[in-house]
């Protein structure tokens, strides 16, 4: 008991809150106007003095979550996308607990779309990540505590950030291996922007500092690594996407704005997505071939993120988008089968408004768009 007293007190800066904590925290959101704004706003169906009643009746981060903060998310479902459709949890072991190694494209709902499948198919909700950058505020910080997410530090001193990633791979560990709860973490720091799911060896190095005194494969295996491709027809922050890149290329060092984290997510909620899927891969373990021989252990980090992105690749969902904008870059036909004239000319009339910002000029716009859209085409061609 008192070991494991110990552990909480060393993972505290970083980890959710626990139960006893839960009381304490919704208190203090409950004295705060945007908070209640937001419950009366996505929660529109109930009345707010009810609302209120059931919050304070909360004692545990599951019901948070699964009462309170999975309710909102399927409301930003709801009112952005068409249809939701997720494949490939059949082959894994709902008694077993997986590190979601996934492809991020958008701040929240990449991993809010997991707990919504998670808790409609009666599975158990599982740990994610967010970066330190978007608790800005208070309330931010009791949110996620509250939604069982645990914090990657992206700013401060380097010191910091490394101290932060070695007790973040120690409590990814120790929740996959000792409390057999599943975690979602994003494959890549920051979300993708190009269209190009890659993951970062950092990524994996991070993973592999928890238990660096075994060969990597078995500290690896250790985590039952489950590649999850998230595809949208429609690319959220698309346009946001589009110019960042394209200001990135122009001035090499790109400064956010103070509120562009926040208008992200905002966007990234609201914005029209139409159709969205969730591919669950096959696990890592299965697919590392020990016959290959590599000269150092950063050679094997980047095996293990090829065999990951391979997954990717193949399993992201190609939307008549996709190949719409594949053709339309190379000046081919050869998708044409792939997608109706009504739907290349819906797309087309897609980019033509979201090509329009003050700072970028319309073709750079229109031609970073039509990239970030054909890139996962041309990624499946180029890994089959």
């Amino acid at each position: 008991m008192a070991k494991q007293k110990l552990n909480q007190d060393i993972y505290k800066e970083i980890r959710p809150y626990t139960d006893e904590e839960i009381p304490y925290a919704i208190n203090r959101m409950l004295q705060s106007k945007g908070f209640i704004t937001s419950l009366t706003n996505f929660l529109p169906d109930v009345p707010i003095n009810v609302l209120v009643k059931k919050v304070r009746k909360i004692r545990t981060t599951e019901q948070m979550q699964k009462e309170i903060l999975i309710e909102i998310c399927r409301t930003f479902k709801e009112r952005s996308i068409d249809n939701f459709s997720v494949s490939g949890f059949g082959k894994l072991d709902p008694n077993k607990a997986y590190l979601y190694i996934a492809n991020h494209r958008d701040i929240i709902m990449d991993s809010a779309l997991l707990q919504i499948f998670l808790t409609d198919n009666d599975l158990k909700i599982c740990r994610s990540c967010i970066g330190d950058n978007l608790l800005t505020a208070p309330i931010f910080t009791d949110i996620a505590k509250c939604g069982n997410m645990f914090t990657i530090t992206r700013t401060g001193s380097a010191r910091q950030i490394l101290a932060n990633s070695n007790l973040v791979s120690n409590y990814i560990r120790k929740s996959i291996c000792e409390d057999k709860c599943s975690v979602w973490l994003a494959q890549r720091n920051g979300r993708t922007k190009d269209g190009y799911d890659k993951t970062q060896q950092s990524v994996l190095k991070m993973l592999y500092s928890s238990k660096k005194n075994v060969d990597i494969y078995d500290s690896i295996r250790e985590l039952n690594i489950v590649p999850v491709t998230i595809s949208y027809e429609f690319e959220p922050c698309d346009q946001m996407k589009a110019r960042e890149l394209i200001l990135k290329e122009k001035m090499k060092k790109y400064v956010k704005l103070p509120d562009e984290d926040f208008k992200s997510i905002m966007t990234g909620i609201f914005s029209y997505k139409g159709r969205v899927h969730l591919q669950f891969g096959r696990i890592i373990n299965e697919q590392i071939d020990e016959s290959l021989s590599f000269s150092c252990d950063n050679d094997k980090i980047q095996y293990v993120c090829s065999l990951i992105d391979k997954q990717m690749y193949s399993n992201y969902r190609l939307w008549p988008n996709n190949h719409i904008a594949y053709d339309i870059l190379n000046n081919t036909t050869e998708f044409q089968n792939y997608y109706s004239e009504f739907s290349k000319r819906d797309f087309n009339q897609h980019i033509k408004k979201q090509s329009n910002v003050d700072d970028v000029s319309y073709f750079k716009m229109k031609q970073k768009l039509l990239e970030i859209y054909a890139n996962p085409v041309k990624a499946f061609l180029e890994n089959k």
